[in-house]
């Protein structure tokens, strides 16, 4: 549905038309996401603590974490040219419980959120709509 104006949108970002920048929150996020979307192709349940308990079994790790190893090196890719990769510090959390209880976001948009407003982002790129609440970025969708 979104693949190719979200492949194109990265390609501006690889050719440097568009400053991209991430967090390492943003980064565990999709690793994490990648990864349980991975495992529940092997499993009948999904719930996090099957999946924590199947990740004991080394061969199924390796199959999992074959999506996340490709992903993480796409990130790789993407800061050679040039994405920059924020750091989430004590700081950025502490506003993100602000903007949270403001705006009405869970916790990671929250920490998205307070990342950008930290360092003077003002335009974010994505399909969550609970972002057009915040009246501080303008949001940019596929």
């Amino acid at each position: 549905m979104y693949g190719d104006s979200c492949s194109n949108f990265l390609n501006r970002v690889e050719c440097g038309l568009i400053d991209g920048v991430i967090t390492t929150h943003v980064i565990d996020e999709v690793l994490f996401k990648i990864l349980t979307a991975k495992a529940s192709c092997y499993l009948d349940k999904t719930t996090i603590w099957d999946i924590k308990d199947k990740m004991k079994d080394v061969s199924f790790s390796k199959k999992v974490y074959s999506a996340v190893r490709k992903y993480a090196d796409y990130l790789d890719e993407l800061t050679s040219y040039g994405v920059t990769v924020l750091p989430v510090d004590m700081g950025t959390i502490t506003r993100s419980v602000e903007l949270g209880e403001k705006y009405g976001l869970l916790t990671t948009d929250s920490i998205h959120l307070a990342a950008m407003m930290r360092n003077k982002i003002c335009n974010i790129a994505t399909n969550d709509s609970d972002f057009e609440r915040a009246d501080l970025v303008a949001v940019w969708n596929p």
